[in-house]
């Protein structure tokens, strides 16, 4: 039926945003304050929509994206040669410059910027809460000064184009249009059409009015929505914009509604304050704040950014990454899900690991060990990798032995032995090892034998051991025990000789087919790991030599002589963000990894994939790196956590 405004609401709202004013004054919220440059962009966003970009400069949401099963990646929503949304602030008629805020993070997650101008108090606030299909930009005004003053709070928004992005953004051909938003008032209902509606977004903004223009009198659907106010001395005002998403107008419109109505019921802070107790029951300490800044955030990025539910089918997917930033996102990788993201999962959020361990096994089984794939499992980019391939037994076996979950082993038995017995068919009889097409940096590798890669199958062995005995299964326990003690043999037997620079004495190579010896580290599936793994002791002469080898002159992706220098590769010419975690679990490369950690501002405080070993600054390509982001996280707790 028609929705209609309850007179009674506005004054309800009025009333709880006194109250909460109040209440603010006796109890802020707990934030963490940013330090960010005016090109930074800070993402947040829930399970159900990205905010993946919203300016440090002045606010302003430059995209905005779900999960599509249909589009096999994102959708992407950006402005006609502007921001999708942009706020703004006026005061007697004239803009009010709202530029380079103050930002902080409520709950290490929701952005918040606050500027003082000409005694004006302006504050903006990005909030998702989690579970809703929606997200509500607020603003407020508070007049500091000594006079009355006419304010204006409001959003430009625009429909400039809608992409699909799996790893490149390509431009959807369709039909954009704006109308009223159906059976919500006061709003606007903005469509993606082809035959139908395929994709919408509605903007609700309650205690606002609103003038929209579309072709020809504007280049894209549009809508301009202001609250005005005159404010005395010493009051305040606010605005909120509710931003839904569906798979068409009734949907969208009314997941804004339905946000809408919680913030008519509870007041914004008390949604803000709901959506930060979810972050904090996520989060973990090691007792230094600027650690727990970095940790938390990418803990909440890896759980946010790397996994979430297709608008369309409301399945749980994973990801590389949900933020177009990142240059391979929005496509699945066994490795990167379950190698990285996955251990920060287990650390925050056991019923969120079980899952993606859940889509793992399922949606995504039938591909396990090609290279990448889409959300619905299909091929993306072809080529066997084992690391791929052994990933999710080895996340399986952690998930295990953290839950005793023995009945999801049992409902996953099929999916254990399909896996096991992947693995088998790439074993090669004269080494005892395993082969792969690929490498850890996803490329292709003549000798086939990887070592770090036959490593995390000596790992599996060891955990499906171990699931076995959980389900009472003692033969083929065994039988898993045996197969991994055979191959811990034939890696020391096959993976060690002396580089040819005679620098060091027997090491391990990082590849070999036999005969033949790659020397050279690969950052992704780094010879650094073995000792985390259990392979073998930080002291062991072999894996010292190894150490010693990768930080020498000798190896010439060394970076030895740089400032913020770790061991590359050939195809990672810079300090890599595997490489810092990895140090940070090495006695001998803690504190350089921990120096390195500390000095870069990252992506705005987000992991990327490495950082250069000349400045510390991020590496361009690899922003908003969501997988990599969990591994970071994992590895600080790992060295520092204090709580649990």
């Amino acid at each position: 039926m028609n929705s209609t405004r309850n007179p009674l609401t506005a004054l309800a709202r009025t009333a709880a945003f006194c109250l909460a004013f109040a209440l603010l004054a006796i109890a802020p919220l707990r934030a963490q304050a940013l330090h960010l440059g005016p090109d930074d962009v800070l993402p947040t966003g829930n399970e159900w929509l990205s905010l993946p970009d919203i300016r440090a400069v002045d606010g302003a949401l430059g995209t905005f994206n779900v999960l599509s099963m249909q589009h096999r990646g994102l959708l992407q929503v950006a402005g006609d040669h502007a921001p999708a949304i942009q706020p703004y602030f006026e005061a007697n008629g004239q803009p009010l410059a709202f530029q380079n805020p103050a930002w902080d993070l409520i709950a290490y997650w929701t952005p918040r910027a606050t500027l003082t101008v000409n005694g004006l108090e302006a504050t903006l606030t990005w909030c998702t809460p989690p579970g809703s299909r929606a997200a509500f930009l607020r603003m407020t005004l508070s007049n500091r000064g000594t006079q009355p003053v006419p304010v204006t709070l409001g959003v430009e928004a625009s429909f400039g184009s809608l992409s699909r992005v799996t790893y490149v953004s390509v431009t959807l051909h369709g039909e954009r249009s704006i109308s009223q938003a159906p059976w919500v008032s006061p709003g606007e209902a903005f469509s993606y059409i082809t035959s139908d509606t395929e994709f919408s977004w509605a903007l609700i903004h309650p205690g606002s009015t609103a003038e929209t223009t579309m072709p020809p009198l504007s280049a894209s659907p549009a809508t301009n929505a202001r609250h005005t106010a005159t404010l005395k001395p010493g009051e305040s005002t606010e605005a909120l914009f509710v931003l839904g998403v569906g798979v068409e107008e009734f949907a969208a419109a009314h997941a804004a509604r339905a946000l809408r109505e919680m913030l008519d019921r509870d007041g914004a802070d008390a949604l803000i304050e709901q959506t930060a107790a979810w972050c904090r029951a996520r989060t973990r300490t090691t007792g230094k704040p600027d650690l727990d800044l970095l940790m938390n955030r990418n803990y909440l990025f890896t759980e946010l950014y790397a996994w979430g539910k297709t608008l369309d089918t409301e399945e749980v997917v994973g990801v590389t990454s949900r933020s177009p930033r990142y240059y391979v996102s929005a496509a699945y990788w066994d490795r990167d899900a379950m190698l990285w993201s996955f251990p920060a999962l287990l650390d925050i959020d056991k019923p969120m690991a079980r899952s993606a361990l859940e889509y793992a096994l399922t949606t995504q089984l039938r591909n396990t060990g090609t290279h990448s794939r889409f959300l619905g499992g299909g091929v993306l980019e072809d080529g066997f990798q084992l690391d791929e391939a052994v990933a999710p037994l080895v996340a399986l076996a952690s998930y295990a032995q953290a839950t005793n979950d023995v009945a999801f082993l049992t409902a996953h038995r099929a999916a254990i032995i399909l896996l096991q017995e992947r693995l088998l068919g790439r074993f090669n009889q004269p080494t005892g090892l395993y082969s792969s097409l690929q490498d850890p940096q996803d490329e292709f590798q003549i000798l086939p034998f990887i070592t770090s890669d036959n490593v995390l199958v000596w790992k599996a062995f060891q955990g499906l051991a171990d699931i076995y005995s959980l389900l009472h299964d003692e033969a083929s326990a065994q039988q898993m025990t045996q197969r991994a003690q055979a191959l811990h043999a034939a890696i020391l037997a096959h993976c060690v000789a002396t580089p040819p620079s005679g620098s060091v004495g027997p090491m391990f190579a990082s590849a070999t087919d036999g005969q033949h010896f790659a020397f050279t580290e690969m950052p992704p599936g780094s010879l650094l790991r073995m000792p985390q793994l259990g392979f073998l002791s930080q002291s062991d002469p072999t894996f010292a030599n190894t150490y010693r080898w990768l930080h020498s002159p000798a190896y010439p992706y060394a970076f030895a002589d740089k400032p913020y220098g770790l061991p590359g590769s050939y195809r990672l010419l810079f300090t890599t963000s595997w490489g810092i975690a990895d140090h940070l679990t090495l006695d001998a490369g803690r504190e350089r990894a921990l120096k390195i950690l500390r000095a870069s501002d990252w992506d705005g405080g987000i992991i990327t994939e490495g950082v250069s070993a000349d400045t510390g600054k991020m590496d361009q390509a690899g922003r908003a790196f969501a997988t990599a982001a969990g591994y970071m996280a994992h590895a600080i707790c790992r060295m520092a956590c204090t709580d649990r």
